[in-house]
């Protein structure tokens, strides 16, 4: 087996200190000498700094002379000569001065002269272990460095500095000196701790979950990342995906308790007992669990504290700076040792008044113990309160600890199951989240409670519809069938989550006969009467009638309201943002997302702030409102770990990255999503089948359209795809797709559908070359479109029916780029040589491969020119390109081009 070692290769972050050193370097080169410190804990990525800058330089004139200090055997001078050598091969005999001062001058001297022929970067790595002789020389040089071209760079430990180290008082002459500078690394975060992780990864898979804990566990530290990525690795190598290492790295277990080296036996007795208590401690609880007298422990605290292994986080409390910290000291302990001392711990804890009692600190104490019973009480107690503040994965991992007793009653097993798969929704981890539910369903079937079971098999079938998983009302449906007729309550719930099933499917009838089944007395619960105004409101919809949508979505808002569940009243707000602009409503769409995303901040779920800018995307598309798109797409990543999310927001951002023509936006979505394998949604295509277009790539838009057509009984919210199809799709697929928007037309009020199918026949029409019944159907769906404020349709159905003046206008007060230019092109008809030439080649069935092959250009810059030739020539595939080549279309632009 080939093991690729886990190192992250690229440098990453560390922009701004990056810059600062480059801009100290300027100022040196002016003969503005500097000393710069860099400090930060061990592993945080000083000498990895330090290194990027250096090599930077190697193609100057600069020269880099580098020296370590040493912690143990260091010889004096030894790093500066160490430098000094690698700057100037002549000898320098360190002990040919007479005094001292002369031994500091004749050292300088020697560096001056040096740079007095090239500027220099003198770097001394770890000055906290600097020996004397070196730390007095540091303190000269840099009093007398502003007169030579010298850049001095000192990295140091900052976490191995205590109180009454020697280099301290060296370190302080040396910062309060004109020309010194101060670096604070501190560690990496949000996109660029993923980006170092992805890095390091390349070419490695690694579960989610073994890399959350690896995020949580390493605190942005790069070396403790990396070490812990390793460990990570090789243990979901060697025992499986499951298997997470509760064991540190014994490199990373080393550095850490090398620093308890200056403590006595018994203070690291003290500060061992700290980390079995936690993280975060307090002195009452120590003292209490300890044979100590508390004087002696302030004293070991205060030197814990200034070795900065501890911090005090308010009177009376502690805390490990670091929580790998914590982890080694506790490591150090037998397991038979430990759990007598967590169990005297948590009995102290059980002793505390109720104000300062922490379930949280229990939970851990009685599982660390091994107490199961206590554990699981506790442990569910604190995962609650977890939820109470949002913290959803610690939530997880105290209910997660809660099930570890095996004689545990099976319908606490169920309402605990029941409280992870909650948290993991929240969080979108949809996989995990179906599987809980599951098992919770299993859980309350074994305690006979079949409505709880009703209830989490419906929660799992919902969230196997979102995860693209095969079949999701087969377990809802055998179910039913061994269900007693007497069960009202999960028989509800069991036709409710068909309900919306079959009504997300695209089937309002079988819906609608589903939630005649659900019994009224199942009405006065809540979270029913939520769900079933929910499937009622998206029926309405679906069929066109405005005017039950309104009636059932404000039945459903409230009753979510009434839930207090921000998850809940973002999903009514949302989807009923999402109805609205299907019927051209754009004030109740506008009003809708505006509080969606209130309640998603308030609530701090990215996942929902994602969905509701995604979802304002394509209400300033349907509006016209290109510029507050674009805007709305800069704030939806194109990682989301929701499926439905991530596709609806790639379809929609493609949209408008075409009328746009905007590369960078078609790019960032187009390279995202894999279209042999993922799982489209009908809604997205439009998007999707005009960048391939656009691309040279129409069969492919056209087998992709084909796909995204669903077998249903009513398709609505997809019009901008079936209007793709009626551009680019099979005739078959055409006949589908109009018989789509001819149903979805018949519903009682005007929809985008009921203006869309116009237009499809107008495209139908030009087709066929009747340009009479072209135009007739394009101005209909014109006016259509013009009652529902979708003014780029209207452009769209007013070109077609020739007004290209009209059409003109609109998608230049749009900000639609690619048309505007696309209707100059066409009227001034010129292509440059290289397009022509790839047009002539795409003309004769050549492939974009093989275009850029002969032409000896990249197959971005092939897609790019054929793009460019289709929109100025007002053609959409490569049948029609060669229409225009045979009509000499090509040969004469290039002649009125040249004359």
């Amino acid at each position: 087996m080939i093991v690729r070692p886990v190192l992250c290769r690229t440098f990453v972050g560390r922009h701004e200190e990056l810059a600062y050193l480059r801009q100290r370097r300027l100022d040196v080169a002016s003969s503005h000498g500097a000393v710069l410190l860099i400090a930060g804990d061990a592993g945080i990525g000083k000498s990895r700094l330090i290194s990027e800058f250096c090599d930077s330089l190697a193609y100057s004139r600069w020269r880099v002379g580098r020296g370590n200090c040493l912690e143990f055997g260091a010889r004096p001078y030894g790093p500066i000569l160490e430098a000094l050598a690698q700057l100037d091969p002549q000898p320098f005999d360190v002990a040919a001065a007479a005094t001292k001062d002369e031994q500091f001058e004749a050292i300088a001297n020697r560096f001056a002269a040096v740079a007095a022929r090239t500027g220099l970067v003198v770097v001394v790595e770890d000055v906290h272990w600097a020996d004397a002789a070196t730390l007095e020389f540091l303190t000269y040089f840099a009093a007398r460095i502003e007169r030579v071209r010298v850049l001095l760079l000192l990295s140091m430990r900052s976490d191995a500095l205590y109180a009454e180290h020697a280099t301290l008082v060296a370190l302080a002459k040396i910062t309060r000196t004109a020309s010194a500078g101060r670096i604070d690394l501190a560690a990496l975060r949000g996109p660029e701790l993923r980006t170092f992780i992805d890095d390091a990864l390349s070419g490695i898979a690694l579960s989610e979950k073994h890399s959350r804990t690896v995020i949580l566990s390493g605190e942005g530290n790069p070396f403790f990342t990396e070490e812990l990525l390793k460990s990570a690795v090789e243990r979901q190598r060697t025992a499986g995906d499951s298997a997470l290492d509760k064991d540190l790295p014994t490199t990373l277990r080393a550095m850490l308790l090398e620093r308890l080296r200056p403590l006595s036996e018994t203070e690291r007795r003290i500060v061992a007992q700290a980390a079995v208590i936690g993280r975060t401690f307090n002195v009452a609880l120590l003292a209490a669990t300890l044979d100590v007298r508390q004087t002696e422990i302030f004293e070991t605290l205060r030197r814990a504290r200034d070795f900065q292994l501890i911090e005090e986080a308010s009177a009376g409390v502690f805390r490990f700076r670091h929580a790998l910290t914590r982890q080694a000291l506790y490591e150090t302990y037998l397991g038979a040792e430990v759990q007598p001392r967590h169990r005297a711990i948590a009995l102290a804890l059980e002793h505390e008044s109720p104000e300062r009692r922490s379930v949280e600190a229990l939970a851990y104490h009685w599982w660390a113990a091994g107490d199961t019973e206590r554990a699981a009480r506790y442990n569910e107690l604190a995962g609650d309160a977890a939820t109470a503040i949002h913290a959803h994965e610690d939530a997880i991992a105290f209910y997660r600890r809660a099930l570890e007793a095996a004689d545990l009653d099976p319908t606490l097993r169920g309402k605990v199951l029941e409280k992870i798969g909650e948290r993991q929704v929240t969080l979108t981890l949809q996989q995990d989240a179906r599987a809980s539910f599951v098992a919770a369903a299993a859980s309350y079937r074994d305690a006979g409670s079949v409505e709880r079971e009703a209830h989490c098999l419906t929660q799992g079938a919902i969230i196997a519809y979102h995860a693209g998983l095969p079949e999701p009302t087969t377990p809802l449906e055998s179910m039913l069938e061994r269900l007693d007729a007497g069960e009202y309550l999960a028989r509800s719930r069991i036709h409710l989550g068909l309900a919306w099933l079959t009504a997300t499917f695209g089937f309002p009838t079988r819906s609608g006969q589903h939630l005649t089944q659900v019994d009224r007395r199942a009405l006065s619960i809540l979270e029913i009467r939520t769900r079933f105004h929910n499937v009622a409101a998206w029926n309405a919809m679906t069929v066109g009638d405005l005017e039950s949508f309104r009636s059932e979505h404000a039945a459903w808002l409230a009753a979510a309201q009434e839930t207090k569940s921000p998850r809940l009243i973002l999903a009514s707000h949302v989807n009923g943002a999402s109805c609205y602009i299907s019927f051209g409503c754009h004030r109740e769409a506008s009003e809708h997302l505006q509080a969606g995303l209130r309640v998603s901040r308030d609530s701090r779920d990215s996942s929902g702030e994602e969905s509701c800018h995604g979802l304002a995307a394509l209400y300033h598309l349907m509006r016209g409102e290109l510029h507050h798109a674009r805007s709305a797409m800069d704030s939806v990543s194109t990682s989301s770990e929701h499926r439905v999310n991530a596709v609806l927001a790639a379809g929609w951002g493609l949209l408008i990255g075409t009328y746009l023509d905007d590369d960078e936006l078609i790019d960032r979505w187009f390279g995202e999503v894999d279209l042999t394998s993922v799982r489209l949604e009908p809604e997205c295509g439009a998007g999707f089948a005009e960048v391939l277009v656009r691309r040279g790539r129409a069969a492919e838009a056209a087998m992709l359209l084909h796909r995204l057509i669903p077998d249903c009984e009513v398709l609505r919210a997809s019009a901008l795809t079936l209007l793709a199809v009626g551009r680019y799709g099979s005739a078959e697929d055409r006949v589908r797709a109009r018989a789509h928007l001819a149903h979805a037309a018949e519903g009682r009020d005007e929809t985008i559908e009921r203006a869309a199918l116009p237009l499809f026949d107008a495209m139908e029409c030009a087709r066929d070359g009747c340009s009479s019944d072209t135009a007739s159907f394009a101005r209909g769906a014109a006016e259509g479109f013009r009652r529902l404020g979708m003014p780029l349709l209207e452009a769209q159905a007013l070109e077609l029916a020739g007004d290209e003046a009209g059409a003109f206008l609109l998608y230049r007060r749009c900000g639609a780029i690619h048309d505007v230019r696309r209707l100059e092109g066409k009227r001034a008809g010129i292509i440059s040589q290289r397009e022509r030439e790839i047009a002539l080649l795409a003309a004769k069935g050549t492939s974009n491969h093989d275009i850029a092959r002969k032409l000896s250009i990249t197959l971005k810059t092939v897609e790019k020119h054929l793009s460019s030739v289709y929109r100025k020539l007002g053609v959409s595939s490569r049948a029609a390109l060669n229409s225009a080549l045979s009509s000499n279309q090509i040969d004469h632009d290039e002649h009125r081009h040249s004359a």
